[in-house]
Protein backbone atom coordinates (compact mmCIF):
# COMPACT_ATOMS: atom_id res chain seq x y z
CA UNK A 1 0.00 0.00 0.00
CA UNK A 2 1.02 2.94 -1.38
CA UNK A 3 1.69 6.10 1.33
CA UNK A 4 1.91 9.72 1.96
CA UNK A 5 4.83 11.15 3.81
CA UNK A 6 3.20 12.62 6.74
CA UNK A 7 2.55 16.71 6.48
CA UNK A 8 4.57 17.47 10.02
CA UNK A 9 8.02 18.15 8.19
CA UNK A 10 6.56 19.71 5.01
CA UNK A 11 7.89 23.37 6.31
CA UNK A 12 11.70 22.32 5.16
CA UNK A 13 13.13 25.82 5.57
CA UNK A 14 10.95 25.96 9.35
CA UNK A 15 13.00 22.74 10.38
CA UNK A 16 16.05 23.89 9.11
CA UNK A 17 16.61 20.99 6.53
CA UNK A 18 19.24 20.64 4.20
CA UNK A 19 21.56 17.67 2.75
CA UNK A 20 23.25 16.82 5.44
CA UNK A 21 19.93 16.03 7.09
CA UNK A 22 19.74 13.51 4.81
CA UNK A 23 21.73 11.14 6.50
CA UNK A 24 20.38 8.33 8.53
CA UNK A 25 21.34 9.29 12.00
CA UNK A 26 22.34 6.51 14.42
CA UNK A 27 19.29 5.30 16.57
CA UNK A 28 17.33 3.31 18.40
CA UNK A 29 13.95 3.96 18.85
CA UNK A 30 10.39 1.89 20.73
CA UNK A 31 7.53 2.51 19.15
CA UNK A 32 3.61 2.38 20.46
CA UNK A 33 1.90 -1.20 19.12
CA UNK A 34 5.04 -3.13 20.33
CA UNK A 35 7.49 -1.22 17.38
CA UNK A 36 11.11 -1.20 17.67
CA UNK A 37 13.28 0.51 15.49
CA UNK A 38 17.14 1.26 14.59
CA UNK A 39 19.82 1.73 12.12
CA UNK A 40 23.15 1.32 11.65
CA UNK A 41 26.74 2.87 10.55
CA UNK A 42 25.51 1.63 6.77
CA UNK A 43 22.39 3.35 6.93
CA UNK A 44 20.37 0.88 6.95
CA UNK A 45 17.26 0.91 9.27
CA UNK A 46 15.47 -2.42 10.95
CA UNK A 47 11.81 -2.11 11.84
CA UNK A 48 11.01 -5.19 14.39
CA UNK A 49 14.85 -6.64 13.63
CA UNK A 50 13.95 -6.69 9.77
CA UNK A 51 15.57 -4.45 6.97
CA UNK A 52 13.27 -1.86 5.85
CA UNK A 53 12.71 -0.20 2.52
CA UNK A 54 14.10 3.45 2.86
CA UNK A 55 12.34 6.37 1.24
CA UNK A 56 14.73 9.60 1.32
CA UNK A 57 12.34 12.92 0.97
CA UNK A 58 14.05 16.11 -0.65
CA UNK A 59 13.16 17.64 2.94
CA UNK A 60 14.99 15.42 4.96
CA UNK A 61 12.35 13.01 5.88
CA UNK A 62 13.18 9.39 5.89
CA UNK A 63 10.47 6.87 5.60
CA UNK A 64 11.46 3.48 6.65
CA UNK A 65 8.71 0.72 5.54
CA UNK A 66 8.77 -3.25 6.44
CA UNK A 67 5.87 -5.71 6.65
CA UNK A 68 3.26 -2.90 6.62
CA UNK A 69 3.99 -0.88 9.59
CA UNK A 70 6.03 2.36 8.51
CA UNK A 71 8.43 4.44 10.18
CA UNK A 72 9.15 8.29 9.63
CA UNK A 73 12.48 9.79 10.57
CA UNK A 74 12.96 13.43 10.67
CA UNK A 75 16.57 14.05 11.34
CA UNK A 76 17.26 17.15 13.38
CA UNK A 77 21.19 17.31 12.88
CA UNK A 78 22.96 16.84 16.41
CA UNK A 79 19.57 16.58 17.77
CA UNK A 80 17.88 13.43 18.51
CA UNK A 81 15.39 13.07 15.14
CA UNK A 82 11.89 13.39 15.90
CA UNK A 83 10.29 9.49 14.81
CA UNK A 84 6.71 8.31 14.44
CA UNK A 85 5.17 5.21 13.88
CA UNK A 86 2.15 3.93 11.66
CA UNK A 87 0.86 0.21 12.39
CA UNK A 88 -0.37 -2.29 10.58
CA UNK A 89 -3.93 -1.20 11.82
CA UNK A 90 -3.14 2.28 10.61
CA UNK A 91 -2.62 4.00 14.30
CA UNK A 92 -0.27 6.31 15.00
CA UNK A 93 1.98 7.18 17.74
CA UNK A 94 5.17 9.04 18.39
CA UNK A 95 8.21 6.91 19.44
CA UNK A 96 10.13 6.28 22.64
CA UNK A 97 14.75 7.15 21.50
CA UNK A 98 16.57 4.35 23.45
CA UNK A 99 20.02 5.88 22.28
CA UNK A 100 21.01 8.38 19.48
CA UNK A 101 24.08 9.51 17.41
CA UNK A 102 24.01 12.36 15.01
CA UNK A 103 25.83 11.31 11.54
CA UNK A 104 29.67 11.77 11.49
CA UNK A 105 29.99 11.90 15.10
CA UNK A 106 32.55 10.39 17.17
CA UNK A 107 34.66 10.27 20.27
CA UNK A 108 33.15 12.68 22.95
CA UNK A 109 30.91 14.70 20.41
CA UNK A 110 29.36 11.32 19.92
CA UNK A 111 28.79 10.91 23.97
CA UNK A 112 27.44 14.55 24.61
CA UNK A 113 24.51 13.88 21.68
CA UNK A 114 23.77 10.78 23.96
CA UNK A 115 23.35 12.36 26.92
CA UNK A 116 21.65 15.64 25.91
CA UNK A 117 18.37 16.23 27.44
CA UNK A 118 15.31 14.83 25.46
CA UNK A 119 13.35 16.75 23.19
CA UNK A 120 10.03 18.27 23.46
CA UNK A 121 8.79 15.52 20.71
CA UNK A 122 10.61 12.64 22.62
CA UNK A 123 9.48 13.42 26.20
CA UNK A 124 6.28 14.00 24.63
CA UNK A 125 6.51 10.70 23.34
CA UNK A 126 7.34 9.25 26.92
CA UNK A 127 4.26 10.90 28.54
CA UNK A 128 6.94 13.81 30.51
CA UNK A 129 4.52 17.22 30.15
CA UNK A 130 5.54 20.39 31.54
CA UNK A 131 1.44 21.36 31.68
CA UNK A 132 -1.81 19.64 30.68
CA UNK A 133 -5.13 21.17 30.44
CA UNK A 134 -8.38 21.78 28.32
CA UNK A 135 -8.46 23.05 24.27
CA UNK A 136 -10.76 23.70 21.86
CA UNK A 137 -11.39 21.14 19.28
CA UNK A 138 -13.54 19.56 16.30
CA UNK A 139 -13.14 16.17 14.68
CA UNK A 140 -14.62 17.04 11.12
CA UNK A 141 -15.33 19.52 8.72
CA UNK A 142 -18.20 21.89 9.91
CA UNK A 143 -18.26 20.35 13.41
CA UNK A 144 -18.52 22.46 16.29
CA UNK A 145 -15.29 23.45 18.66
CA UNK A 146 -15.75 20.83 21.79
CA UNK A 147 -13.31 20.92 24.26
CA UNK A 148 -10.42 17.99 24.36
CA UNK A 149 -7.68 17.76 26.99
CA UNK A 150 -3.92 18.47 25.94
CA UNK A 151 -0.76 18.09 27.64
CA UNK A 152 2.38 19.76 26.51
CA UNK A 153 6.09 19.32 26.27
CA UNK A 154 7.99 22.50 25.91
CA UNK A 155 12.04 23.31 24.94
CA UNK A 156 11.59 26.99 25.46
CA UNK A 157 11.27 29.33 22.79
CA UNK A 158 7.74 28.40 21.51
CA UNK A 159 9.50 25.00 20.69
CA UNK A 160 6.76 22.21 22.21
CA UNK A 161 4.98 19.34 21.30
CA UNK A 162 1.61 19.14 22.17
CA UNK A 163 -0.54 15.82 22.56
CA UNK A 164 -4.39 15.98 22.36
CA UNK A 165 -6.57 13.27 22.96
CA UNK A 166 -9.50 13.20 21.01
CA UNK A 167 -12.86 12.42 21.79
CA UNK A 168 -12.11 8.49 20.81
CA UNK A 169 -9.47 8.52 23.18
CA UNK A 170 -6.67 8.50 20.37
CA UNK A 171 -3.77 10.77 20.58
CA UNK A 172 -2.77 14.10 17.83
CA UNK A 173 0.40 14.79 18.09
CA UNK A 174 0.94 18.52 17.20
CA UNK A 175 4.63 20.55 17.18
CA UNK A 176 5.47 23.92 17.48
CA UNK A 177 8.72 25.55 16.76
CA UNK A 178 10.13 28.76 17.28
CA UNK A 179 6.39 30.06 17.93
CA UNK A 180 5.11 28.83 14.61
CA UNK A 181 2.71 25.63 14.54
CA UNK A 182 5.27 23.36 11.99
CA UNK A 183 3.04 20.11 11.71
CA UNK A 184 1.23 17.14 13.33
CA UNK A 185 1.31 13.24 13.50
CA UNK A 186 -1.02 13.31 10.24
CA UNK A 187 -0.65 9.88 7.95
CA UNK A 188 -2.20 8.78 4.83
CA UNK A 189 -4.78 6.90 7.37
CA UNK A 190 -6.39 10.43 8.52
CA UNK A 191 -7.74 10.72 5.07
CA UNK A 192 -6.33 14.44 4.49
CA UNK A 193 -2.69 15.27 5.61
CA UNK A 194 -3.15 18.57 5.08
CA UNK A 195 -1.93 21.13 7.51
CA UNK A 196 -2.64 24.97 8.27
CA UNK A 197 -1.58 27.04 11.58
CA UNK A 198 -2.40 30.71 11.80
CA UNK A 199 -1.67 33.04 14.96
CA UNK A 200 -3.72 35.79 16.02
CA UNK A 201 -4.60 37.97 18.89
CA UNK A 202 -3.06 35.66 21.30
CA UNK A 203 -4.10 32.00 19.54
CA UNK A 204 -3.03 29.58 17.11
CA UNK A 205 -5.78 28.27 15.15
CA UNK A 206 -4.59 24.78 13.48
CA UNK A 207 -6.30 22.81 11.15
CA UNK A 208 -5.04 19.23 10.97
CA UNK A 209 -6.34 17.02 8.21
CA UNK A 210 -10.32 17.24 9.52
CA UNK A 211 -9.59 17.97 12.65
CA UNK A 212 -9.13 21.65 13.77
CA UNK A 213 -7.49 22.75 17.16
CA UNK A 214 -7.77 26.17 19.06
CA UNK A 215 -4.59 26.94 21.51
CA UNK A 216 -3.83 30.10 23.67
CA UNK A 217 0.59 31.07 23.28
CA UNK A 218 1.08 30.48 26.91
CA UNK A 219 -0.26 26.86 26.71
CA UNK A 220 2.97 26.72 23.75
CA UNK A 221 5.69 29.50 25.59
CA UNK A 222 4.37 28.68 29.17
CA UNK A 223 3.98 31.35 31.84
Amino acid sequence: MKRAALTVFAAAATLGANAAHAEVPLFAAKCPSGITADSNAKGQIRINGKLAKLIKRPDGQITARSAGVYVDITPQGGQPPRITSTAKDKSVGACEILSFKAPGESGAAGKAAQTKRPSSSERAGQGQFDANGPVSCSMGAGQPLMECQAAVARDGGGTATIKVTRPDGRARFIFFRNGKAIGADLSQADGSQRFRATRSEGFYNVEAGHERYRFIEAFVFGG
